[in-house]
């Protein structure tokens, strides 16, 4: 099997060195790096990676959003964005990429390889036909495989939509307070004890192989 191709767009030199040892490590080869929008755009455009890990806070000229939506609008290629301490005007036009996922900085080398995996998952998922998906919801999923309530089920499947807790508060329309006391509940239901392991058990798991089966389930 080939392995998938990807692309990483960083302009610290460090971060994007591990990132790219990492992902070596986890099997995907890494086709180039660049540091700035441009960069990014041109070897894209000729390297037609799988996949592009885009730093949101580029240095110069266009920054990791505008870059994003202009490979994703223009060459189609599925995007996973990495923050550090994003304002919120700014995150809110990176969801408005679609991005297949985000991953906060400092890095983790659990968090990065799930929303990798998550994201080839499903970008692969997206090329079937309505006939091969199921009905259902990935909630209707969690429910019943870890006994979690509906608004439990909601939490758990907006954090591997993206792994940060005030998103998914603001996305349910929930308190920060209630969505941290979901979590807890979650965790002891799921035998795990922060976020990362989480998202990798529910990601690897029978809701994974469904969100993979029908995306827009999630």
């Amino acid at each position: 099997m080939l392995k998938k191709r990807i692309f990483i767009v960083d302009d610290d030199l460090t971060t994007a060195s591990v990132m790219k040892l990492y992902i070596s490590d986890f099997g995907y080869e890494v086709v180039g790096i660049a540091n700035d929008g441009k960069e990014a755009i041109n070897q894209v455009r000729s390297l037609a990676p799988d996949l592009v890990l885009m730093d949101i806070n580029l240095g110069q000229g266009l920054d990791g959003v505008d870059t994003a939506d202009i490979i994703s609008k223009n060459f189609k290629i599925p995007v996973i964005f990495v923050t550090s301490h994003a304002d919120e005007a700014t995150l809110s036009r990176a969801k408005s990429v679609e991005p297949l996922g985000f991953i906060n900085k400092p890095l983790r080398e659990t968090d990065l390889k799930t929303t990798i995996e998550f994201a080839i998952s499903k970008a692969g998922a997206n090329g079937e036909s309505e006939e091969e998906k199921p009905t259902g919801s990935v909630e209707d999923v969690l429910i019943g495989l870890y006994s979690l309530t509906p608004a439990e089920a909601r939490v758990a499947a907006k954090l591997v939509e993206v792994p940060e807790l005030s998103y998914v508060s603001d996305a349910l329309n929930i308190s920060l307070s209630t969505a941290k006391t979901h979590l807890k509940r979650i965790y002891r239901k799921t035998n795990t004890n922060k976020q990362s392991l989480l998202v990798h058990k529910i990601v690897t798991g029978p809701a994974g192989a469904f969100m993979n089966k029908n995306p827009s389930s999630n």
